[in-house]
């Protein structure tokens, strides 16, 4: 069963529990974190994937107990070819806080590596990256404007299953078109409202056990409308809802369990995604370099590229939705 909520409500109770499991299509959980048990112990991660035609971003900003991350992947998907770096600092006292709010607040992170600058604004968010020596071959520069796009999102709160001070709470918002410039080394990619599109992942959590958790995802055109997805394992409990879900024209359609075939040990080789009779029916193939899966390789965290081929069969969109060819990747974590 999933239940939607359809009224603003915040996330804990006064005694510090999860208050309504469910998810929602707009941002209606109002993330009231001083109220939590686990207050000052979350675990936060800002997650940003822009893509053209021609290349990928990945960006994220984790706090993990302890433990402060950025990742950055960039992808040539003109050339064939994926180079990344990534940054993990030991927390001692102090935690480097992360805008909760989307509409205001700025993060800054300066070391001798890397300047990293995120804003944001009710029009948009603000990406400007500087990190020396990225990859330990080339220079990485990043500035770009985020501009909000009309749409729905995924919003989603889950308690865990037997104690309700343990929360996940997740936001996955495919409604931003990029303007601006990556430059690695040499190479350069522009990016315009008309090329461009991102999406921004927006989690928060107090667990009591890590996890493994994957994630398939697109942000493309097909048909001469904006597709996303997003089908991930759960975390939580996933009697109230799951991050299953597309999107097309702005609005957001959920699917239930997603049956997952493939080997995270082997990731050259197809993943296969299925759902009802034939509701979903997915293959994502990866791209290869030399053989090998053009994949990046970040600490605990692997972005694998390639495309997606079958089609997706949703009453609430009327016909079989053909996604062959589009661009996607799977996301791989543990936290």
């Amino acid at each position: 069963m999933q239940r939607e909520i359809i009224k603003p409500c915040y996330v804990f109770e006064d005694n510090g529990e999860v208050m309504h499991a469910g998810w929602a299509r707009h941002a209606l959980f109002n993330y009231n974190e001083p109220v939590s048990k686990t207050h000052g112990r979350h675990g936060e991660r800002d997650c940003y994937f822009i893509n053209s035609s021609e290349v990928s971003l990945y960006l994220s900003v984790e706090n993990l107990g302890l433990e402060f991350a950025v990742k950055i992947a960039v992808a040539d998907l003109k050339r064939g070819g994926v180079i990344s770096d990534y940054i993990i600092k030991k927390l001692n006292f102090i935690k480097n806080e992360l805008p909760q709010s989307g509409d205001n607040g700025e993060f800054i992170f300066n070391d001798k590596r890397l300047q990293l600058q995120l804003t944001n604004s009710p029009q948009g968010r603000f990406i400007k990256c500087d990190f020396i020596d990225f990859a330990g071959i080339k220079n990485l520069y990043v500035n770009l404007v985020l501009k909000k796009t009309v749409g729905e999102s995924l919003n989603e709160l889950a308690p865990f299953e037997r104690n309700r001070k343990y929360f996940y709470l997740k936001r996955f918002v495919p409604n931003f078109s990029a303007d601006g410039v990556i430059r690695v080394g040499g190479l350069e990619y522009s990016l315009n409202e008309i090329n461009s599109r991102a999406y921004f992942d927006w989690t928060r959590f107090s667990k009591p056990r890590r996890h493994n958790y994957q994630r398939l995802s697109a942000d493309c055109m097909i048909d001469g409308e904006r597709f996303s997805l997003c089908l991930a394992s759960r975390v939580g409990d996933n009697r109230f809802g799951n991050e299953n879900c597309f999107f097309t024209g702005g609005q957001i359609h959920k699917l239930s369990k997603i049956n997952v075939k493939g080997d995270p040990g082997r990731l050259d080789r197809p993943f296969f995604f299925q759902g009802g009779v034939t509701a979903v029916d997915l293959c994502f193939k990866p791209f290869t370099v030399g053989g090998k899966a053009m994949a990046a390789y970040m600490d605990k965290t692997t972005v694998l590229f390639g495309r997606l081929f079958g089609s997706i069969n949703h009453a609430e969109v009327g016909k079989p939705l053909n996604v062959d060819n589009s661009q996607a990747h799977l996301v791989f974590s543990e936290f």
